[in-house]
């Protein structure tokens, strides 16, 4: 168990140390993201070491449950390429225009309805889902106004990472943990809500005053005028997300 542990340990060192210090590096003349490998040595370095065996990750891998790591990938990999998909048919740019215009130029009332509607679909959807899909839509919807986007992804990484604790349903995490440790739905609701709604209004009130006056920058409302041209295939997509 202590050995166990102890390379959990160094190989999360590890791989904060690679992102900080050597992300990328050129193989062959292509950049290759040297982080992305750092886990992989640990996972090898645990089952060499005997601390887990290849039948428990065999079982793991295979077993019929919310918690199997291929299924959590699947969806991780499966979110990514629906909201490529949309980012590719205009869909996100086009939201952002609309958001960007209805605003008047108010940076706060932007700030506060963006928190409220990353925690509620959090709540209701997964941390990563929310993620996947509104980074686009931060990145388009500042490029038009002209402004910082380091307040809304900031706030939309604390805002899915913080109501994601509300339901078990809010985090492959939850599932994983909750399901490992016998916890039902209604038992893991009852014990996390009060620390998630603590813990949701304090970092609402942290981020409001760190970027108060970021927030206070006037935003400059778009002059081009943009369309969705992709419509059909804009809806196919929003049917899967939406499913």
């Amino acid at each position: 168990m202590i050995l166990t542990v102890c390379l959990a340990g160094v190989t999360c060192l590890a791989l904060s140390l690679a992102v900080f210090l050597i992300p990328q590096k050129k193989i062959f003349g292509s950049p290759f993201s040297v982080y992305s490998i750092v886990p992989l040595i640990g996972a090898i370095a645990v089952v060499a070491v005997g601390c887990v065996s290849v039948g428990d990750v065999f079982e793991y891998f295979t077993a019929n449950s919310a918690a199997n790591p291929i299924k959590i990938i699947i969806l991780f990999i499966s979110m990514s390429l629906i909201s490529v998909y949309l980012d590719e048919t205009g869909f996100f740019e086009y939201v952002a225009y609309k958001a960007a215009v209805k605003t008047g130029g108010v940076q706060i009332k932007v700030f506060v309805v963006f928190y409220l509607t990353v925690s509620v679909l959090t709540v209701f959807t997964s941390n990563d889902i929310v993620i996947l899909t509104f980074t686009p839509f931060i990145c388009q919807f500042c490029r038009h106004a002209k402004i910082s986007a380091v307040p809304y992804v900031f706030t939309q990484f604390v805002a899915a990472n913080t109501w994601s604790l509300l339901l078990m349903i809010g985090n492959p995490t939850n599932v994983f943990l909750a399901q490992a440790s016998g916890i039902d739905f209604f038992e893991y609701l009852s014990v996390m809500w009060l620390p998630c709604i603590f813990a949701g209004v304090t970092s609402f009130l942290v981020l409001l005053l760190t970027f108060f006056r970021k927030l206070k920058d006037k935003m400059e409302l778009p002059t081009e005028k943009v369309e969705l041209n992709e419509k059909t295939f804009t809806a196919v997509g929003l049917v899967y997300l939406l499913a």
